[in-house]
């Protein structure tokens, strides 16, 4: 954490160089990172709200889906992009001497940044559609902080590993596709409690992912904490998240150390 610190202006170097490699060309710039949340959720409005008027409670189910969506897309792109970031850099890493964890960090940073403008999108249809922003909103960065600490985690782990074993990228892709599945981003957390047996739904909630979800719906949608089954609660909305996020951003350093050393050997093969 304290390299991490003393780095903090070369990660957000790099996550600046990342976001310009990635915006430099197309005619509309930086102005992707708002029309492209813009157009999802305007998608997701005519399609789940005026043509298949699918309902999720006191609120427009695009909302329910955007809460969802939004967060895990800067997640999974975290992860996806970051893992392939250390053989793509192979050649500077071979020229130059500096910490190598600090690409896929600025992956993630980079991600994240893209990130924030979407969120001003979804505050905007909150407020368009007249549903009532939480007053916890305040205690966003924090919420941002536990998903970013564990996506640097399980980046660090991936881009390591992928360098041993090639078969990672397709291995992640597969897993997050899963993990998607598995939060309640295309159906409601009421569904799976009301449908399933209790053991399988208090190991659906022990989900860090699923506990993030509804963290994020709890500081942007107004009394939807009252809402919510009295199964979930702060072990698995905020503490399991948390424990998560620590132990996967230890996880990922240690394995990254473990073959950081080693990735000149394994770069040819």
């Amino acid at each position: 954490m304290k390299d991490l610190y003393s780095y903090r202006n070369l990660i957000f170097g790099l996550a600046i160089r990342d976001l310009k490699l990635r915006y430099q060309k197309p005619f509309f710039g930086f102005l992707w990172m708002l029309i492209l949340p813009l157009c999802t959720a305007f998608v997701y409005k005519v399609l789940f709200v005026d043509f298949m008027r699918i309902q999720s409670g006191r609120y427009p189910f695009f909302i329910h889906l955007l809460t969802a969506f939004l967060p895990w897309n800067y997640f999974a792109s975290s992860i996806q992009g970051s893992t392939r970031c250390i053989l793509e850099s192979r050649s500077v890493i071979n020229q130059l001497a500096f910490p190598k964890y600090l690409l896929p960090v600025s992956v993630v940073c980079a991600n994240l940044l893209n990130f924030l403008p979407s969120l001003f999108v979804l505050i905007g249809f909150l407020i368009a559609f007249k549903v009532p922003l939480s007053p916890l909103l305040i205690l966003l960065p924090l919420v941002i902080g536990v998903q970013t600490v564990m996506a640097i985690g399980f980046s660090l782990l991936t881009s390591a590993l992928q360098v041993v074993h090639r078969d990672v990228e397709y291995l992640t892709q597969l897993l997050l596709m899963i993990a998607f599945f598995l939060t309640p981003g295309f159906y409601t957390i009421e569904e799976v409690i009301n449908k399933n047996h209790d053991l399988f739904t208090t190991l659906y909630l022990c989900n860090p992912l699923v506990g993030i979800q509804n963290m994020y719906r709890i500081i942007f949608i107004g009394n939807y904490l009252d809402t919510l089954p009295a199964q979930v609660n702060f072990f698995n909305v905020v503490l399991i998240p948390l424990v998560t996020a620590a132990g996967v951003f230890f996880a990922g350093f240690a394995v990254f150390n473990r073959y950081k050393d080693k990735f000149s050997d394994y770069f040819n093969i």
